[in-house]
């Protein structure tokens, strides 16, 4: 391995290290931990709200969640982070290995292709589909070239996808998309032959062999994932959550996507794509259909989703690998043996990964400015558990703060979390409530009160909520700093109490 390629990896892992800033991060850490206090025996409702104390909760990510909590809770949240960064790397550098290309164009590629996705990275329970989707794309093309010749483990790779990450749907999207188009493909070569010789395709078709091990294999992979300790619920949790269109359309990640140049993500991915549609346009010349469609579709996918963003970098940067390697192999070695231009390469490398260091590291070793970094209502918090008997017992919080509370405060069940977008039974839909209450709509309050028997109310200082608050005569502000505002609700006995 040369010199260049040690620092491509470096960097690779080094950009990977970001600090656990994750709004759901929380909850799935208090799960986890709860599941080895268990014995990895997930609940069957939720445990961590008291407005759905009956609803049958299906986790996702409940292998997944025991696995962090371990690591987080026994080595601490460096090593998760570092791990991580590790999964990261390999899972960029896997996705730019679908084509027999050398390492150092892989590295690039990968590099590329991890810049352009790296504000939706760190230690974030997608990254085990990204790993998964990186994983099964190489798989199926080195399936196609005949360099495996069977696939009777992947369903058993379903089973495990399934219970670390929800994102398995998508890896049954990629099955069924590659196996349609090879089968159109094989179809058209034998019944058409003509017509595809006019078409000139460049890439391998699968034979009828094939064909029929895969379609097989496809349908195993789908009845796989029913081996989880929640069944078919787990399959019918997401018809309830893709049906709620509420709740699609008043999450942040499920947004569609824009290209506004003003907003960071969009940036990248924007830069991403026109590197990426230059480089096809001055230099492929290949007919591919199966890539194609693959490529196609997951670039509609990104667009439909902020979380989808990544999607189409790891689809993609295969593909780039290998234009980098047919159209720079002479520049790339010229430059791997120039001796300044490594010494300069060692250098930002160098300061990139030291800056990492120290960013993750600081974040690590004082935990609360990092919380309040992100936006995390830590010191409301501290100051809470500390004054016990200035709150109530059912709290009103902010949606994306759930799963901090149930993280730092477990003293307190909470209204909502990210576990619940779509939750919903007969009138009770904590998401549609929260996102009312917190526009301060008609009647919001007294439905707090009633509905919920809110008594206490942690939320952004500059909310609509708090500042009507602000004029209600049996609500009390007994906190505020520059991050939350904590409300609690004045009865006759805090009345008669008062000096």
């Amino acid at each position: 391995m040369t010199v260049l390629e040690k620092l491509g990896l470096l960097l690779l892992v080094g950009l990977g290290m970001r600090p656990i800033l994750d709004p759901d991060f929380g909850w799935h850490l208090r799960a986890g931990t709860d599941l080895l206090v268990r014995h990895f025996w997930p609940p069957k409702f939720d445990v961590y709200s008291y407005t759905m104390p009956d609803w049958s909760w299906v986790n996702h990510e409940w292998l997944t969640d025991g696995i962090i909590a371990l690591i987080h809770n026994e080595l601490g949240p460096l090593v998760l982070i570092i791990l991580f960064a590790l999964l990261i790397g390999g899972i960029f550098l896997l996705a730019a290995s679908v084509e027999q290309v050398q390492l150092p164009y892989k590295i690039l590629a990968a590099l590329i292709g991890l810049l352009a996705a790296l504000p939706i990275t760190g230690v974030r329970m997608q990254m085990l589909t990204l790993l998964g989707m990186a994983w099964l794309l190489w798989t199926l093309y080195r399936y196609r070239r005949g360099e495996l010749k069977h696939l009777w483990y992947v369903p058993l790779i379903f089973v495990a996808w399934a219970n670390l990450h929800g994102g398995f749907l998508i890896g049954l999207v990629i099955l069924v998309v590659f196996w349609l188009c090879e089968l159109i493909k094989y179809v058209v070569r034998h019944w058409q032959p003509t017509w595809y010789k006019k078409l000139h395709i460049t890439e391998l078709t699968l034979n009828y062999r094939q064909l029929r091990h895969l379609g097989i294999i496809g349908l195993l992979s789908g009845v796989a994932p029913l081996l989880n300790p929640y069944g078919w619920g787990l399959y019918y949790d997401f018809y309830k959550l893709f049906t709620n269109p509420f709740a699609i359309k008043n999450i942040a990640e499920w947004q569609p996507v824009s290209l506004a140049l003003n907003h960071p993500i969009a940036l990248d991915f924007t830069l991403y794509l026109i590197l990426f549609a230059l480089v096809l346009l001055l230099t492929y010349r290949k007919i591919e259909p199966t890539r194609w469609v693959i490529t196609g579709l997951f670039l509609y996918l990104s667009f439909l989703y902020w979380r989808n963003l990544p999607f189409f970098m790891i689809m993609s940067v295969g593909f780039l690998a290998e234009i980098l390697q047919r159209h720079t192999d002479l520049a790339f070695k010229v430059i791997s043996q120039n001796k300044w231009i490594l010494v300069t390469a060692t250098l930002i490398v160098s300061v990139i990964i030291g800056q990492r260091i120290i960013d993750v590291g600081g974040k690590v070793a004082d935990p609360a400015k990092s919380f309040r970094a992100g936006g995390y209502p830590i010191d409301a918090i501290h100051w809470a558990r500390n004054n016990i008997d200035k709150l109530g017992q059912r709290m009103f919080n902010e949606y994306d703060w759930g799963g901090f509370l149930i993280w730092q405060f477990p003293e307190q069940k909470v209204f909502v979390d990210g576990r619940m977008p779509f939750w919903k039974i007969g009138d009770r839909f904590p998401f549609f409530d929260e996102q009312y209450a917190m526009g301060a709509e008609r009647g919001s309050i007294e439905m707090l009160e009633t509905k919920y028997d809110v008594d206490w109310i942690l939320i952004r200082p500059a909310r609509p909520l708090a500042i009507a608050l602000t004029g209600q005569d049996n609500w009390m502000q007994v906190y505020r700093d520059d991050y939350a505002v904590i409300y609690h609700k004045v009865t006759k006995i805090d009345d008669e109490t008062q000096p």
